[in-house]
């Protein structure tokens, strides 16, 4: 199915103008021949300069019984009502045509997808593929060569989501965007250009799996939406699986928190609506501003609705909805704690430069009042003159008496006052700002930490073939791995081999590897 190509330092295509497509398969175990079978497919499609184009996953009922569920925690209740592989066999060529497709030990991905679209009589010759384990062997001397351990190598980050199909097409995704991106040396693509596959109908049918969940910082559905594909056009959400998930979703709301296991029903509920991330935000969206038009059905917001909508705008990541009444009370708040809170004034008059002086008093929180008391401290006197009898009174009682200019003065003295706060120095923020540039100045960029592990020279195919075919105690693995390499092959004699575990990683090998192993493992150490 796959004729592989690489990315080598030699002279080659620029890969930064190519589109690749990253997949991953979860299975219901490890032999196609023996009736295993495709469960989850993830694609990323991305260009070699890092930028994603576009996103495609979805859960596959496989027609078969999972026993394998430790591997990937995808159980037979997740496919019950996933589309099959027949349902999704033209969305995932759609995704992987015209690009090169990328997998971590491509030959796991190529056996499945032989033995899929083999029942379903389409044959696919041709297509070309990059295996990254190839290339990070090829170009990385250093333990470990797991999809995990090489993305945490050169992005820095352990990958979110592992063991899903579309959270390890994104980890791939983004580490060969590093890879190309950061090389010591330019890497080129050698290797037959992408073509068109052929096209087989399509349903856009998907149930899209929110694995590996975490509350973090943002909240639990935040997390959620973010596991989802980003597709570029996505799918409408089945009705049925759109209303149970907004009956869940309300339900989770009503105490103002989702907890975990709230969090783990709305995501199957998603799964079975086939929300992605675009879908997921509109109803969510949605959902708070068929809230608020509830609570302003009245004509007035309380306080108690106002708590509750910020809460369910936190979790929906949809503050933005509700900012306009967030600004008010924050207004309301701002007034009532102002720098001229406690300051209660009378004005006497109606002018326009009376009107101007109460409004800023009142935006700085000041209380009006309508007659003389004793907590009135300054009458704005408008120009009523004596004839007033407010004037005189409070000039019987001492209170300040002010033309609007005076009142307006007086007052953003005090204003400036109660903005300087009792530790105001605007030399400390020069000094700040000073010492901030001196400290960007010193970080100059560094070399990246990866790049004392790249190799004097990529392996030769006879180099790789002695080193990761032939070897039986492959010590940077838990099991000898035989891989497909882009160019022709040394004869090699006969190994043993096993393949990787749900499309994710290599299963025991076969008795004595990791005493092998670990002897290996010893011996480079001590060397």
């Amino acid at each position: 199915m796959f004729v592989r190509g690489q990315l080598t330092r030699q002279r080659g295509v620029d890969p930064r103008g190519l589109t690749f497509a990253f997949l991953n398969l979860e299975t219901t175990g490890l032999y196609p021949h023996k009736g295993s079978r495709v469960c989850e497919v993830g694609i990323v499609r991305m260009r070699g300069d890092g930028v994603v184009l576009d996103e495609y996953s979805t859960l596959v009922n496989p027609g078969v019984r999972i026993n394998n569920e430790e591997y990937h925690e995808i159980s037979n209740a997740d496919v019950k009502h996933a589309p099959t592989f027949q349902d999704v066999a033209g969305d995932v060529l759609a995704y992987l045509g015209g690009a090169i497709v990328v997998g971590h030990h491509l030959d796991y991905e190529e056996r499945f997808l032989t033995a899929e679209y083999g029942r379903l009589g389409v044959t696919l010759p041709g297509v070309p593929g990059l295996c990254t384990l190839v290339t990070a062997r090829t170009h990385l001397d250093r333990w470990g060569y797991k999809l995990e351990n090489v993305a945490n190598l050169i992005t820095g980050e352990w990958p979110t989501a592992l063991h899903s199909a579309l959270g390890d097409s994104r980890a791939l995704a983004g580490t060969l965007a590093k890879l190309i991106a950061e090389a010591p040396q330019p890497l080129a693509w050698l290797g037959p250009r992408p073509v068109p596959l052929p096209g087989l109908p399509r349903t856009g049918i998907v149930a899209p799996r929110a694995a590996g969940l975490r509350k973090g910082t943002a909240g639990w559905l935040a997390t959620l939406t973010a596991r989802l594909p980003r597709m570029a056009v996505p799918p409408p959400p089945r009705p049925d699986g759109l209303r149970d998930y907004r009956a869940l979703l309300a339900h989770a709301l009503a105490d103002g928190r989702i907890v975990g296991e709230e969090a783990a029903q709305l995501a199957v509920a998603a799964a079975r609506a086939g929300l992605t991330q675009g879908t997921a935000r509109q109803v969510h969206e949605e959902f708070l501003a068929e809230a608020r038009a509830r609570a302003e059905e009245d004509g007035v917001v309380t306080s108690v609705e106002l708590k509750e909508l910020q809460r369910a705008a936190k979790e929906l990541a949809a503050s933005h909805l509700i900012g306009d009444l967030e600004e008010a009370a924050a207004a309301n708040r701002a007034r009532s704690n102002g720098p001229l809170k406690g300051w209660r004034i009378l004005p006497v008059g109606d002018s326009a430069d009376v009107t101007e002086v109460v409004d800023y008093a009142v935006e700085h929180g000041a209380k009006v009042a309508v007659n003389v008391t004793k907590t009135v401290r300054l009458v704005i006197n408008g120009g009523a003159g004596q004839d007033d009898p407010r004037i005189a009174k409070a000039a019987a009682a001492g209170i300040d008496i002010m033309s609007p200019d005076q009142a307006r003065k007086a007052m953003e003295t005090e204003a400036a006052k109660a903005a300087g706060g009792l530790f105001a120095d605007a030399s400390g923020a020069e000094v700040a700002g000073r010492l901030a540039a001196e400290r960007a100045a010193g970080n100059r960029p560094r070399r990246p930490e990866w790049h004392e592990f790249w190799r004097p020279r990529e392996l030769s195919p006879a180099e790789y073939h002695a080193r990761f075919v032939e070897r039986h105690d492959d010590w940077d693995e838990s099991s000898t791995i035989r891989i497909t390499v882009p160019v022709a092959r040394v004869p090699a004699a006969p190994v043993v081999t096993a393949e990787k575990k749900s499309g994710c990683a290599a299963v025991i090998a076969v008795g004595g590897l990791l005493v092998g192993g670990a002897f290996e493992l010893a011996r480079q150490l001590i060397a």
